[in-house]
């Protein structure tokens, strides 16, 4: 599959995944795999402004990542996977399409959640989903941009 990069991060395109993951992974093609964003032509055009022409971006339907992934593999580019939620990833996940790492750039935050890092918290859907990730053996980590350490996230056992 060629899949370089699988982040959950709630602003999904932006620099630094244009800027940093983009290059640091080779990939050529930006997935987003939103159900919102897919039917806003508006808000996709403003995504796509952020993106260089080199870089294809596809947006689809969380129901159409797998095809659609199956699609850019077929045409040889090499893709990052851009969701807005763990929820979203954990969806496509049990769609079929397999990961071994997830990366985790950035979850605001909001009432009820936890600070997992200065940009990234937590809600309890969330613990959930990273302990499903964990427990099939998908790495969680908190990262950025490629030139910071990542940092492994694991759910205290149960």
């Amino acid at each position: 599959m060629s899949l370089a990069l699988v982040r959950v991060d709630c602003r999904l395109v932006h620099g630094q995944v244009v800027e940093t993951w983009v290059p640091h992974t080779g990939a050529d093609c930006l997935l987003v795999a939103n159900d919102e964003l897919s039917s806003n032509p508006f808000l996709r055009s403003v995504m796509e402004l952020a993106v260089p022409s080199t870089v294809c971006v596809v947006f689809c339907r969380l129901s159409e990542a797998a095809g659609t992934l199956d699609e850019i593999d077929r045409k040889g580019r090499k893709a990052i996977l851009l969701c807005a939620t763990f929820a979203d990833a954990l969806r496509i996940h049990r769609a079929g399409v397999n990961f071994s790492s997830i990366n985790i750039g950035n979850l605001h935050y909001a009432a009820g959640k936890v600070e997992i890092s200065p940009s990234v918290f937590f809600s309890p859907e969330d613990f959930d989903a990273v302990h499903c990730f964990c427990h099939e053996g998908i790495a969680v980590e908190v990262r950025a941009t490629p030139f910071e350490p990542a940092t492994s996230y694991e759910p205290e056992k149960d």
